[in-house]
């Protein structure tokens, strides 16, 4: 009796002591994603390290999915600016967007100064994508392309000039897919599974840009930071890049599928302006920013409107 008995008078004691050991370690942890005041050096090795490890990574995946059983040859450009209606140059500019926008958050979070964190963060999407764009070059079932480089700068520059300008992301690209029927008729083409899908299918590929009202001086001040409206872009019934070919990689006659542009519009999240008091969930609201939230959307397509009440 005398163990249960210490256990009643002491059991609240205990409570209360790991109540605040939880509380300690979880403000550690949440400490961990605070922007240093001052250049961290120790942040700057954790922020290369990762950045090298996820670069490597990246560029293994897409040797895989994207490279994998195509032969190389001598480094040469290609015009493919009416592929894909311009799908893929969205996505291009969608990405170096992102990957100055997440450079930009990785050097602030060690401490470089704005401007610094600005132009060298800002400018890594661009430089990922030019290797990429290399790698194309030496791939003779593509090539380096003119109008990739330049996407690519558009959506590095926007990021930065945003940044420069306004101190903060105004207009936002974001991105969402959902998998299109198209596939299944080229998959060496469009992707043979769910995983390479999203990557290689534009039929499923939307490209959104999303602003808040109240950043635009639109709204009021009743209006929520987070709400936002998103304008979007996409394709569909496209089997191949700039025309639909009659027979697959086998000799199989393909369906015949009308190509459209289609145009959306949907409400959205800006959850750049969710502000909360935990360093960590800023971060991961930051790093999740580039999804387009599914809301009831309106959709524009060959001359006819067409209504979704949630829209991927």
């Amino acid at each position: 009796m005398t163990f249960f008995r210490k256990i009643r008078i002491n059991g609240p004691i205990i409570l209360i002591g790991l109540f605040f050991s939880f509380n300690y370690s979880e403000a550690k942890f949440d400490s961990l994603f605070k922007e240093s005041d001052s250049l961290n050096t120790a942040k700057i090795w954790a922020l290369s390290s990762t950045a090298t490890v996820g670069t490597v990574t990246a560029f293994t995946i897409l040797s895989k999915q994207w490279y994998g059983g195509y032969s190389k040859g001598p480094f040469h450009f290609f015009n493919d600016n009416r592929d894909w209606l311009q799908v893929d140059k969205i996505g291009h500019s969608l990405s170096a967007y992102y990957g100055g926008y997440y450079g930009y958050n990785g050097l602030k979070w060690t401490g470089l100064s704005e401007k610094k964190a600005i132009w060298i963060g800002g400018s890594y999407g661009f430089s990922f994508l030019l290797l990429t764009e290399i790698m194309d070059g030496f791939s003779p079932q593509w090539g380096a392309s003119s109008g990739d480089l330049i996407a690519n700068g558009v959506g590095a520059l926007g990021f930065i000039g945003q940044q420069l300008f306004f101190e903060k992301q105004i207009l936002v690209p974001k991105f969402s897919y959902w998998h299109s029927d198209y596939a299944q008729y080229r998959p060496s083409l469009l992707g043979d599974n769910n995983w390479n899908r999203w990557l290689k299918d534009y039929n499923g590929q939307t490209y959104w840009l999303s602003f808040s009202l109240t950043d635009v001086g639109l709204g009021n001040t009743m209006l929520p930071k987070w709400l936002a409206i998103s304008v979007g872009y996409g394709g569909d019934g496209m089997l191949g890049g700039s025309s639909n070919p009659e027979f697959n990689e086998e000799g199989v006659e393909l369906p015949s599928f009308k190509r459209s542009r289609e145009f959306f519009l949907s409400l959205d999240l800006n959850l750049q302006n969710i502000k909360t008091k935990s360093h960590f969930l800023n971060s991961f609201l930051r790093g999740i920013s580039f999804f387009k939230f599914p809301f009831p959307t309106l959709g524009y397509s060959e001359s006819s409107f067409k209504a979704y009440a949630l829209k991927l």
